[in-house]
């Protein structure tokens, strides 16, 4: 992938930097709405759309910062106007897994062939580029940042299992302007709200310990008692430190494998999911997995009942 280049930014211009911001005699934006986005799924149609919608509210924008200007400073009223649409514009930047990034201005043709099946983050700002260009940030913004990053399937010791799923995707819409910055907020935030999609609770802080407690080791022990004949008649013919070191390692050994099953969801249903057009193969992917635990936990829940059904009877 490369870089737009008519779309890149032009050097600072320090006398358009002085103009601009006759509009911003507060730096620090009075009103701020954050939205956080999470179980999310976005196709490429939805970003184009999502862009759309900033764009808008972009255009708002615009509007504000040229009624907010010293008209006195510049030539002619035309003059100010464009130098608004020349600076306060929308930026955008996105990745993918090779991590190779493209950076244009506008709203970026998802519909292209080029546009990466396997995206990982997307940034749209209607400030960075003024920022960046002049040094000058509008009074009225939109930065928003969508990270598609799968959870890894790799197990790291030194991070606990417990935490919630890290989610670096973040919308920020602050200004000068409280009506602009609340409807830009709400009317994103409903886009999100319609493209909500339902995760298991596993991205939760303290999920890992309800699902190994809860469901794991009394699965594990089921097994156990099931096909456990060989393996007890085994250890009863070992000595008893043997018996413990055994059992010690395998309680890790199983701990182990119940994190990575759990990592394993968290892949499989990641907080922020984008697809370019299709969703065939990931569905068919967890169908099978699906299909696979709801077997296993079906089963011991069924053995569970039966043998407490039974006991209840035979008393």
């Amino acid at each position: 992938m490369t870089d737009a280049i008519e779309n890149l930014p032009a050097a600072t211009n320090t006398e358009a930097s002085v103009e601009l911001s006759q509009a911003a005699t507060f730096r620090v934006p009075q009103y701020r709405r954050n939205i956080v986005p999470t179980n999310l799924v976005l196709s490429a149609a939805d970003l184009k759309e999502f862009c759309q919608i900033v764009e808008k509210a972009n255009e708002r924008a615009q509007v504000i910062e040229y009624n907010n200007l010293n008209l006195a400073e510049f030539e002619s009223p035309e003059a100010a106007k464009d130098r608004v649409q020349e600076f306060v514009r929308l930026e955008y930047n996105y990745g993918d897994s090779t991590g190779d990034s493209v950076q244009g201005l506008g709203i970026p043709n998802t519909d292209d062939h080029e546009f990466p099946d396997d995206l990982k983050t997307f940034y749209v700002s209607n400030s960075s580029y003024a920022q960046r260009a002049i040094n000058v940030r509008p009074l009225n913004t939109v930065d928003a940042f969508l990270a598609f990053e799968r959870p890894t399937l790799k197990i790291d010791l030194q991070t606990l299992p417990s935490n919630p799923t890290m989610n670096r995707s973040i919308i920020n819409v602050s200004g000068r302007d409280e009506d602009w910055v609340i409807s830009t907020a709400d009317r994103l935030r409903s886009f999100l709200d319609k493209r909500k999609s339902f995760r298991p609770v596993i991205h939760g802080s303290g999920s890992y310990d309800y699902l190994v407690y809860l469901v794991f080791l009394p699965t594990v022990l089921w097994i156990l008692h099931e096909d456990g004949t060989f393996l007890s008649e085994w250890l009863k013919r070992q000595s008893t430190f043997m018996n413990v070191v055994l059992g010690i390692y395998a309680l890790l050994l199983s701990l182990l494998f119940a994190r990575f099953l759990f990592q394993y969801l968290r892949w499989l249903f990641p907080p922020m999911e984008y697809y370019k057009r299709s969703r065939w193969s990931a569905y068919l992917h967890r169908a099978l997995a699906g299909v696979i635990f709801s077997t296993l936990i079906l089963n011991a829940i069924y053995d569970i009942v039966k043998v407490t059904v039974t006991s209840l009877l035979g008393g």
